[in-house]
């Protein structure tokens, strides 16, 4: 979390050995440079009327892309490693929210919890095609099988987009040993159990692990107080 940049990322990596692990990381700082410094994403990073915050925050992604992929083919140990990527950028009233995999972004909104992201798996598109039901996709063999990550090609296509944020509204991040575990009404059911967001996370990842925690857990709530969110000054969407 970079609170002082407005800036929220959960990165689930991917590749043998602490390959994953180096992937994540490098894509959580890379995003980060892009956002606090406009000269690292030249020209990406310019400004435009109303849109700096997505093409910044595409750009940074891209970039991190861009090193993982790279760094991968300079050494061997490294080799096919890549990551998820899940990100909100606070812009004011609006937010950007980015996301590549299958890691996702939640707003919980009152009681309701949206789905803010599209899931880059194989699973999703079988659900999409029609050929699995989904109320049964849990039981699907391949799940985890992800279609778009962070590294392994040299490019990547980023989903991006600009949404309206309210007073109260509260974002979740997660990585899909969460979201692949519980069910939305139980997310929500959390969330919405807990004021303090420490404790829901906390109590949304000791639910996964009593449910068997098949996969690592990565999890980051964040409530917008007041319509007007704290942001980089200059920075808007």
């Amino acid at each position: 979390m970079f609170p002082d940049l407005g800036l929220f990322v959960v990165a689930d990596g991917m590749g043998g050995a602490a390959a994953g692990e180096v992937a994540a990381q490098m894509a959580v700082e890379h995003v980060c440079k892009a956002v606090a410094d406009l000269e690292v994403t030249w020209p990406m990073g310019m400004p435009a009327p109303g849109q700096a915050g997505l093409p910044r925050l595409v750009a940074g992604i891209e970039r991190a892309n861009h090193q993982i992929n790279a760094a991968s083919l300079r050494r061997p140990e490294l080799h096919g490693m890549g990551t998820t990527i899940a990100a909100v950028l606070a812009c004011g009233s609006r937010a950007v929210v980015a996301h590549v995999g299958d890691s996702r972004v939640y707003r919980l909104r009152g009681r309701m919890l949206d789905q803010m992201t599209e899931d880059h798996s194989w699973l999703n598109a079988l659900v999409r095609r029609g050929i699995i039901d989904p109320d049964r996709a849990g039981q699907y063999a391949h799940r985890n099988v992800i279609t778009r990550a962070v590294g392994p090609d040299a490019a990547v296509e980023v989903d991006a987009r600009v949404v309206d944020v309210a007073a109260g509204d509260t974002f979740l991040l997660c990585s899909d040993g969460l979201c692949g575990v519980l069910a939305r009404d139980e997310l929500a059911g959390i969330l919405n159990a807990h004021v303090d967001l420490d404790e829901a996370v906390q109590q949304l990842i000791a639910r996964a692990n009593e449910l068997g925690g098949p996969d690592n857990i990565t999890a980051i709530a964040v409530r917008w107080e007041a319509a007007e969110a704290p942001t980089k000054p200059g920075l808007r969407c």
